[in-house]
């Protein structure tokens, strides 16, 4: 896979802003895998870490992502549990769930990426004037969606739409000054894919 078909496999709106791809194992444990790259660690000795902090932040607060996540929080610690490669497909990496916990374990946003939809993932118990530096991680699901890679975004790049996850009932008082923040680049990505569905519309 070459990084001109992975680029087919992204959302047009990103592409001004990708300054990188970088293709990571394709062992079933590939979205572990490219969110350990996006931290900027080596793929092949800390895939098994990344699910581990993973599995730490969901059992440290278990009861509260039952609440939270719709998806049945026991069998993604299940998952979580598991070790090894290759990895069977019941235990790839499930997003948005994966990319909840990644950003509240390490105090990120995490966006993901591909053509059936994208999403952004805030803290959910952190403000962003607690955080000095914003780090963002993205990932990108090509190949007929079943593989990750990292993606590498510049600039004021647009953001897509907030997990569904993202309710005030769900977020701290502090952590709506993500949206707060970022308003401006999440309603860009929301104008520039009315554009661009409108140019196709005029074009069919």
């Amino acid at each position: 896979m070459n990084g001109l078909d992975i680029m087919h496999d992204i959302p047009k709106v990103f592409h001004p802003y990708i300054t990188k791809i970088q293709n990571v194992g394709d062992d079933g444990n590939c979205g572990f895998r490219a969110l350990a790259v996006c931290l900027g660690l080596d793929e092949d000795n800390y895939y098994e870490y990344i699910r581990q902090q993973m599995r730490e932040e969901l059992q440290s607060r278990y009861g509260v992502y039952v609440g939270i996540f719709t998806r049945d929080v026991h069998s993604l610690y299940h998952d979580l549990c598991f070790s090894g490669s290759p990895c069977p497909q019941k235990h790839w990496m499930k997003m948005p769930e994966a990319g909840v916990l990644i950003a509240n374990k390490f105090g990120v946003i995490v966006h993901s990426l591909s053509m059936s939809g994208s999403t952004t993932i805030f803290p959910f118990w952190i403000g962003p004037e607690e955080i000095q530096h914003h780090r963002a991680l993205t990932i990108a699901l090509v190949n007929g969606e079943n593989h990750y890679v990292m993606v590498e975004l510049q600039g004021a790049y647009p953001m897509p739409v907030l997990t569904p996850y993202w309710t005030f009932r769900n977020i701290s008082n502090s952590a709506v000054g993500w949206e707060t923040m970022y308003r401006w680049r999440l309603e860009l990505y929301t104008q520039l894919c009315r554009r661009e569905s409108v140019f196709v519309n005029l074009n069919d």
